[in-house]
Protein backbone atom coordinates (compact mmCIF):
# COMPACT_ATOMS: atom_id res chain seq x y z
CA UNK A 1 0.00 0.00 0.00
CA UNK A 2 2.74 2.42 0.98
CA UNK A 3 4.64 1.50 -2.17
CA UNK A 4 1.64 2.26 -4.42
CA UNK A 5 1.07 5.63 -2.66
CA UNK A 6 4.70 6.55 -3.03
CA UNK A 7 4.63 5.72 -6.75
CA UNK A 8 1.42 7.78 -7.19
CA UNK A 9 2.82 10.76 -5.35
CA UNK A 10 6.03 10.57 -7.37
CA UNK A 11 4.08 10.52 -10.62
CA UNK A 12 1.97 13.47 -9.47
CA UNK A 13 5.13 15.38 -8.54
CA UNK A 14 6.63 14.77 -11.97
CA UNK A 15 3.44 15.94 -13.70
CA UNK A 16 3.31 19.05 -11.49
CA UNK A 17 6.94 19.90 -12.23
CA UNK A 18 6.37 19.44 -15.94
CA UNK A 19 3.27 21.63 -15.84
CA UNK A 20 5.20 24.27 -13.89
CA UNK A 21 8.01 24.24 -16.44
CA UNK A 22 5.51 24.55 -19.26
CA UNK A 23 3.81 27.48 -17.51
CA UNK A 24 7.14 29.26 -17.06
CA UNK A 25 7.99 28.69 -20.74
CA UNK A 26 4.60 29.99 -21.88
CA UNK A 27 4.88 33.00 -19.60
CA UNK A 28 8.35 33.79 -20.88
CA UNK A 29 7.12 33.50 -24.45
CA UNK A 30 4.22 35.82 -23.69
CA UNK A 31 6.51 38.39 -22.13
CA UNK A 32 8.80 38.18 -25.12
CA UNK A 33 5.92 38.81 -27.52
CA UNK A 34 4.71 41.69 -25.38
CA UNK A 35 8.16 43.29 -25.37
CA UNK A 36 8.45 42.86 -29.12
CA UNK A 37 5.06 44.47 -29.60
CA UNK A 38 6.15 47.73 -27.94
CA UNK A 39 6.42 50.63 -30.45
CA UNK A 40 9.95 51.54 -31.44
CA UNK A 41 9.40 55.16 -30.38
CA UNK A 42 9.13 54.10 -26.73
CA UNK A 43 12.74 52.93 -26.51
CA UNK A 44 16.10 54.70 -26.65
CA UNK A 45 16.22 54.24 -30.43
CA UNK A 46 13.25 56.57 -31.05
CA UNK A 47 13.69 58.80 -34.08
CA UNK A 48 14.83 62.37 -33.37
CA UNK A 49 13.04 65.46 -34.65
CA UNK A 50 14.68 68.09 -36.81
CA UNK A 51 14.56 70.47 -33.84
CA UNK A 52 16.48 67.93 -31.73
CA UNK A 53 19.01 67.54 -34.54
CA UNK A 54 19.50 71.30 -34.71
CA UNK A 55 20.24 71.36 -30.99
CA UNK A 56 22.77 68.55 -31.40
CA UNK A 57 24.38 70.33 -34.35
CA UNK A 58 24.70 73.59 -32.44
CA UNK A 59 26.14 71.82 -29.38
CA UNK A 60 28.65 69.59 -31.18
CA UNK A 61 29.25 70.82 -34.73
CA UNK A 62 28.65 74.57 -34.88
CA UNK A 63 31.72 75.46 -32.83
CA UNK A 64 33.84 74.42 -35.84
CA UNK A 65 31.50 74.44 -38.86
CA UNK A 66 29.52 77.54 -37.91
CA UNK A 67 25.94 77.89 -36.77
CA UNK A 68 24.74 77.74 -40.39
CA UNK A 69 27.23 75.08 -41.48
CA UNK A 70 29.12 77.51 -43.69
CA UNK A 71 32.45 77.00 -42.03
CA UNK A 72 34.66 78.84 -39.62
CA UNK A 73 38.27 79.14 -38.57
CA UNK A 74 38.45 75.48 -37.54
CA UNK A 75 36.44 73.61 -40.18
CA UNK A 76 35.20 73.98 -43.76
CA UNK A 77 31.83 74.88 -45.23
CA UNK A 78 29.54 71.82 -45.24
CA UNK A 79 26.33 73.62 -46.22
CA UNK A 80 27.06 75.17 -49.62
CA UNK A 81 30.11 73.12 -50.63
CA UNK A 82 29.20 71.15 -53.80
CA UNK A 83 31.62 68.40 -52.76
CA UNK A 84 29.79 67.83 -49.47
CA UNK A 85 26.36 68.20 -51.08
CA UNK A 86 27.21 65.39 -53.54
CA UNK A 87 28.11 62.95 -50.77
CA UNK A 88 25.55 60.25 -50.06
CA UNK A 89 23.84 59.99 -46.69
CA UNK A 90 25.84 56.82 -46.05
CA UNK A 91 29.11 58.65 -46.70
CA UNK A 92 28.15 61.52 -44.41
CA UNK A 93 27.11 59.04 -41.73
CA UNK A 94 30.50 57.32 -41.98
CA UNK A 95 32.28 60.66 -41.55
CA UNK A 96 30.21 61.45 -38.45
CA UNK A 97 30.82 57.99 -37.02
CA UNK A 98 34.55 57.74 -37.71
CA UNK A 99 35.61 61.39 -37.97
CA UNK A 100 38.51 62.57 -40.12
CA UNK A 101 41.58 62.39 -37.86
CA UNK A 102 43.92 63.89 -40.47
CA UNK A 103 41.68 66.97 -40.69
CA UNK A 104 41.17 67.27 -36.95
CA UNK A 105 37.53 66.17 -36.99
CA UNK A 106 36.65 63.94 -34.03
CA UNK A 107 34.57 60.77 -34.28
CA UNK A 108 31.01 60.87 -33.00
CA UNK A 109 30.38 57.13 -33.12
CA UNK A 110 29.17 57.23 -29.52
CA UNK A 111 25.96 58.94 -30.71
CA UNK A 112 23.07 56.55 -31.29
CA UNK A 113 21.82 55.77 -34.79
CA UNK A 114 18.65 57.95 -34.66
CA UNK A 115 20.70 60.97 -33.55
CA UNK A 116 23.18 60.51 -36.40
CA UNK A 117 20.37 60.04 -38.93
CA UNK A 118 18.76 63.22 -37.65
CA UNK A 119 22.10 65.07 -37.93
CA UNK A 120 22.40 64.00 -41.57
CA UNK A 121 18.83 65.19 -42.14
CA UNK A 122 19.59 68.55 -40.54
CA UNK A 123 22.68 68.93 -42.71
CA UNK A 124 20.46 68.36 -45.76
CA UNK A 125 18.12 70.98 -44.33
CA UNK A 126 21.00 73.48 -44.15
CA UNK A 127 21.90 72.54 -47.71
CA UNK A 128 18.32 73.14 -48.85
CA UNK A 129 17.97 69.54 -50.03
CA UNK A 130 15.19 68.35 -47.74
CA UNK A 131 11.44 68.61 -47.88
CA UNK A 132 11.45 69.47 -44.18
CA UNK A 133 11.91 73.09 -45.19
CA UNK A 134 8.59 73.14 -47.08
CA UNK A 135 6.33 76.00 -46.10
CA UNK A 136 3.49 74.76 -43.89
CA UNK A 137 1.12 77.60 -44.80
CA UNK A 138 0.55 80.71 -46.89
CA UNK A 139 3.32 83.33 -46.47
CA UNK A 140 1.17 86.14 -47.89
CA UNK A 141 -1.48 85.54 -45.24
CA UNK A 142 1.32 85.34 -42.69
CA UNK A 143 2.66 88.72 -43.81
CA UNK A 144 -0.79 90.25 -43.34
CA UNK A 145 -0.86 88.82 -39.80
CA UNK A 146 2.70 89.97 -39.02
CA UNK A 147 1.96 93.57 -40.00
CA UNK A 148 -1.69 93.45 -38.99
CA UNK A 149 -3.74 91.66 -36.36
CA UNK A 150 -0.85 89.76 -34.71
CA UNK A 151 0.99 93.12 -34.30
CA UNK A 152 4.43 91.49 -34.57
CA UNK A 153 5.80 94.43 -36.55
CA UNK A 154 5.22 96.80 -33.63
CA UNK A 155 8.34 95.30 -32.02
CA UNK A 156 10.04 93.09 -34.64
CA UNK A 157 11.74 93.96 -37.91
CA UNK A 158 11.32 91.69 -40.94
CA UNK A 159 12.81 92.39 -44.38
CA UNK A 160 13.54 95.99 -43.45
CA UNK A 161 10.08 96.82 -42.11
CA UNK A 162 8.74 96.95 -38.58
CA UNK A 163 9.83 97.98 -35.12
CA UNK A 164 13.15 97.97 -33.31
CA UNK A 165 12.30 96.95 -29.75
CA UNK A 166 12.65 93.20 -30.29
CA UNK A 167 15.14 91.12 -32.36
CA UNK A 168 15.23 91.41 -36.14
CA UNK A 169 13.48 88.33 -37.58
CA UNK A 170 14.73 88.72 -41.16
CA UNK A 171 16.94 85.63 -40.86
CA UNK A 172 15.26 83.92 -37.91
CA UNK A 173 13.67 81.11 -39.94
CA UNK A 174 16.80 80.25 -41.92
CA UNK A 175 18.04 77.28 -39.88
CA UNK A 176 14.92 76.49 -37.90
CA UNK A 177 12.35 73.84 -38.74
CA UNK A 178 8.69 74.94 -38.83
CA UNK A 179 7.76 73.28 -35.54
CA UNK A 180 10.46 75.21 -33.68
CA UNK A 181 9.31 78.53 -35.14
CA UNK A 182 5.73 77.79 -34.09
CA UNK A 183 6.91 76.93 -30.57
CA UNK A 184 8.75 80.25 -30.36
CA UNK A 185 5.53 82.06 -31.28
CA UNK A 186 3.22 80.28 -28.84
CA UNK A 187 5.74 79.75 -25.99
CA UNK A 188 7.86 82.92 -25.90
CA UNK A 189 8.79 82.50 -22.24
CA UNK A 190 10.65 79.27 -23.06
CA UNK A 191 12.87 80.94 -25.65
CA UNK A 192 16.35 82.00 -24.53
CA UNK A 193 16.25 84.94 -26.95
CA UNK A 194 12.80 86.16 -25.93
CA UNK A 195 12.39 89.92 -26.01
CA UNK A 196 13.49 91.53 -22.78
CA UNK A 197 10.98 93.08 -20.42
CA UNK A 198 10.39 96.76 -19.85
CA UNK A 199 11.84 99.29 -17.45
CA UNK A 200 9.82 102.14 -16.00
CA UNK A 201 11.74 105.22 -14.86
CA UNK A 202 10.51 108.28 -12.98
CA UNK A 203 12.84 111.24 -12.72
CA UNK A 204 13.13 113.78 -9.92
CA UNK A 205 11.34 116.30 -12.14
CA UNK A 206 8.31 114.01 -12.46
CA UNK A 207 9.00 112.73 -15.99
CA UNK A 208 8.01 109.09 -16.57
CA UNK A 209 9.57 106.90 -19.27
CA UNK A 210 8.97 103.25 -20.10
CA UNK A 211 10.80 101.04 -22.55
CA UNK A 212 13.67 98.62 -23.04
CA UNK A 213 16.97 99.22 -21.29
CA UNK A 214 19.65 99.08 -23.97
CA UNK A 215 22.78 100.16 -22.09
CA UNK A 216 23.72 100.92 -18.51
CA UNK A 217 26.91 102.00 -16.75
CA UNK A 218 27.71 103.48 -13.34
CA UNK A 219 26.49 106.93 -14.29
CA UNK A 220 23.86 106.68 -17.03
CA UNK A 221 21.10 104.66 -18.66
CA UNK A 222 20.12 104.35 -22.30
CA UNK A 223 16.43 103.61 -22.65
CA UNK A 224 14.52 102.91 -25.85
CA UNK A 225 10.89 103.90 -25.35
CA UNK A 226 8.06 101.95 -26.96
CA UNK A 227 7.88 104.42 -29.87
CA UNK A 228 11.50 103.59 -30.76
CA UNK A 229 13.06 106.79 -29.41
CA UNK A 230 16.34 106.54 -27.49
CA UNK A 231 16.75 108.46 -24.22
CA UNK A 232 20.02 109.03 -22.36
CA UNK A 233 19.29 109.48 -18.66
CA UNK A 234 21.77 110.27 -15.92
CA UNK A 235 21.33 108.05 -12.89
CA UNK A 236 21.53 111.07 -10.62
CA UNK A 237 18.26 112.26 -12.21
CA UNK A 238 16.43 108.97 -11.55
CA UNK A 239 14.01 108.95 -8.61
CA UNK A 240 12.67 105.40 -9.09
CA UNK A 241 13.27 102.59 -11.55
CA UNK A 242 11.05 99.52 -11.81
CA UNK A 243 12.06 96.48 -13.84
CA UNK A 244 9.54 94.05 -15.32
CA UNK A 245 11.26 90.83 -16.41
CA UNK A 246 8.16 89.56 -18.23
CA UNK A 247 8.69 89.20 -21.98
CA UNK A 248 7.21 91.92 -24.16
CA UNK A 249 5.97 89.26 -26.55
CA UNK A 250 2.32 88.22 -25.98
CA UNK A 251 1.94 84.72 -24.54
CA UNK A 252 -1.56 84.05 -25.90
CA UNK A 253 -0.89 83.49 -29.61
CA UNK A 254 -1.70 79.82 -29.10
CA UNK A 255 -5.30 80.76 -28.33
CA UNK A 256 -5.80 83.96 -30.34
CA UNK A 257 -4.40 82.51 -33.58
CA UNK A 258 -5.72 79.37 -35.24
CA UNK A 259 -3.45 76.48 -36.25
CA UNK A 260 -3.71 77.63 -39.87
CA UNK A 261 -2.77 81.20 -38.96
CA UNK A 262 0.24 79.99 -36.98
CA UNK A 263 1.34 78.02 -40.04
CA UNK A 264 0.88 81.12 -42.21
CA UNK A 265 2.95 83.24 -39.81
CA UNK A 266 5.63 80.55 -39.70
CA UNK A 267 5.69 80.42 -43.51
CA UNK A 268 6.13 84.18 -43.72
CA UNK A 269 9.17 84.08 -41.42
CA UNK A 270 10.65 81.19 -43.41
CA UNK A 271 10.07 82.93 -46.75
CA UNK A 272 11.57 86.19 -45.47
CA UNK A 273 14.66 84.30 -44.30
CA UNK A 274 14.97 82.57 -47.68
CA UNK A 275 14.91 85.94 -49.48
CA UNK A 276 17.38 87.39 -47.00
CA UNK A 277 19.73 84.43 -47.57
CA UNK A 278 19.48 84.74 -51.36
CA UNK A 279 20.24 88.45 -51.19
CA UNK A 280 23.25 87.87 -48.95
CA UNK A 281 24.57 85.17 -51.29
CA UNK A 282 24.20 87.41 -54.33
CA UNK A 283 25.99 90.24 -52.58
CA UNK A 284 28.78 87.92 -51.43
CA UNK A 285 29.28 86.39 -54.87
CA UNK A 286 28.92 89.57 -56.92
CA UNK A 287 32.06 91.36 -58.18
CA UNK A 288 33.03 94.48 -56.21
CA UNK A 289 31.73 97.80 -57.52
CA UNK A 290 33.96 100.74 -58.36
CA UNK A 291 33.09 102.33 -55.02
CA UNK A 292 34.12 99.18 -53.12
CA UNK A 293 37.49 98.78 -54.84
Amino acid sequence: MKSRCARALGSLGNRTAAAGALLVAVSALGLGNQANSEPAAAGPQAERSLADARQTFENRCAVCHGIDGRGGERAPDIATSPKVQRQTDAAVTQVINNGIPSAGMPAFGYLDAPTIRALVGYLRFLQGQTGSAALPGNPQNGKALFFGRARCSECHLAAGEGGFLAPDLSSYGRQRPPEEIRDAIVKPSEQSNAARGTVRIETHTGQTLAGVLRNEDNFSLQLQSLDGTFHLIMKSDVATMTRDSKSLMPADYGSTLSAGELNDLTSFLMSVSARDKSGSDRKKNSPPSDEEE
